[in-house]
């Protein structure tokens, strides 16, 4: 059995769709991501404009998304962050989203065929001066970590020098 941290995959999938039925009950299933960046940019931007809507569930489509890769280089990162980025609360949510980018970069390191659109960067001021990193699509940048108030914080980093 696949686990994450030392919680199986299974009770990490079934919590992330639970929290996700219950704050959407009523509405459709949106599609399958055909990718696991699609979702994961889907949180970024989300966390850059200051929400939390729609963060259960798409952590959850990250999740079924990393299934099929679970044995690769980063996926564990990426899911066991997958699971914070559900909380109710925005600072939780970023630090599960840090922990999701830093798995999701060692990945697309792996997988430059995946990289196509999308660029790293980093935050200096992030937590506290400690800094972090992300994946976006290229062009302006959004930061997901400072959100609203330092939007366009950060500096570009090429895929070879990026962490992972």
């Amino acid at each position: 059995m696949w686990y994450v941290g030392n919680v199986p995959r299974r009770i990490l999938l079934t919590f992330i769709a639970a929290v996700a039925c219950s704050s959407e009950a009523g509405k459709s299933a949106p599609p399958a991501p055909t990718s696991i960046v699609q979702p994961y940019v889907a949180i970024q931007e989300t966390l850059a404009a200051d929400r939390l809507d729609k963060l259960s569930e798409l952590s959850a489509q990250v999740v079924v998304a990393a299934e099929p890769l679970q044995k690769e280089a980063g996926i564990p990162e990426v899911v066991a962050g997958a699971g914070r980025v559900a909380a109710q609360d925005i600072d939780t949510a970023r630090a599960g989203f840090e922990k999701m980018s830093m798995g999701l970069i060692s990945f697309l390191k792996n997988h430059s065929d995946q990289r196509a659109g999308y660029e790293v960067v980093f935050c200096p001021m992030a937590f506290n001066n400690k800094g972090a990193y992300w994946v976006q699509k290229t062009g302006e940048i959004i930061n997901p970590y400072h959100g609203m108030m330092m939007l366009h914080c950060g500096d570009k980093v090429a895929w070879d020098k990026a962490p992972g």
